[in-house]
């Protein structure tokens, strides 16, 4: 048995929608006895939205940057959550406002300059949400201000490296408790399903996928990712289906 984690949004998700060719390689794999599921910075309706038009089931969920990691039936393998009080002071430490925060799979979003779209819940203020802890959340810039955000993961790691993770995903900064990454649910779905490191497969195409590249023998990205995340990979590949594909073919 072989298992596959995939990033979601630029690997399997394309803006809209899903390649009719990597969802039929998909189902076949899973056919013959394999696992194929999701490592993403995205909640889990994120995932089951999207999914749900192609009959798409995944075997398991690797969510927010590794903070949330589900089994089929999205049953909680492992959780861990930040302080609120820690995510107000990251946001006022930030010139960026544009912000959203998962709390019990809720998307809730604060923006400033961004205008809204139809995902999530809009909030004028961090205060308005009545929890102490939440998920995971993130910072959005747009497409052209990569330099932006790569400059604002820098400094965030440099002040709360001790005490959060920050992983650049293009124009957007996901930020999870300590200690999580997609690496280290990798590491969670690989003891959960006994299986050897040989038999686990990643593919991703950007900067926060570099953890689970790096702790896999068997990593995959594409053709159009950036040449740093291409170098963590053994194999490059120009769709998800190729990838799939080399996997069956070994």
């Amino acid at each position: 048995m072989k298992l596959l984690a995939s990033d979601f949004d630029n690997t399997l998700w394309f803006h809209d929608h899903m390649k009719e060719r990597d969802v039929k390689t998909i189902k076949e794999f899973q056919k013959q006895g394999n696992l194929f599921g999701v490592c993403t910075g995205r909640c889990l309706q994120g995932i089951v939205n999207p999914s749900q038009p192609y009959n798409l089931e995944h075997d398991f969920y690797i969510l927010l940057s590794g903070a949330l990691i589900l089994n089929k039936d999205k049953n909680v393998i492992f959780e861990k959550q930040i302080p609120l009080s820690l995510v107000k002071e990251i946001y006022n430490f930030l010139d960026q406002k544009d912000t959203s925060i998962v709390y019990q799979d809720v998307m809730y979003k604060v923006y400033k300059t961004k205008k809204p779209d139809y995902h999530g819940v809009y909030i004028d203020s961090i205060d308005d949400l009545k929890t102490e802890t939440v998920s995971a959340f993130s910072f959005h810039y747009e497409l052209d201000e990569l330099e932006k955000a790569a400059i604002a993961t820098d400094l965030i790691h440099q002040k709360y490296g001790d005490i959060i993770e920050a992983y650049q995903n293009n124009q957007h900064i996901d930020l999870v408790a300590k200690g999580c990454s997609k690496g280290n649910g990798i590491k969670i779905i690989q003891e959960y399903f006994q299986l050897d490191i040989k038999n686990v497969y990643g593919i991703g195409d950007s900067w926060n996928d570099l953890p689970m590249l790096d702790v896999i023998k068997n990593g995959y990205s594409f053709t159009y990712a950036p040449a740093q995340v291409q170098r963590h990979a053994k194999t490059i590949v120009e769709t998800l289906a190729d990838c799939i594909k080399d996997i069956e073919s070994e």
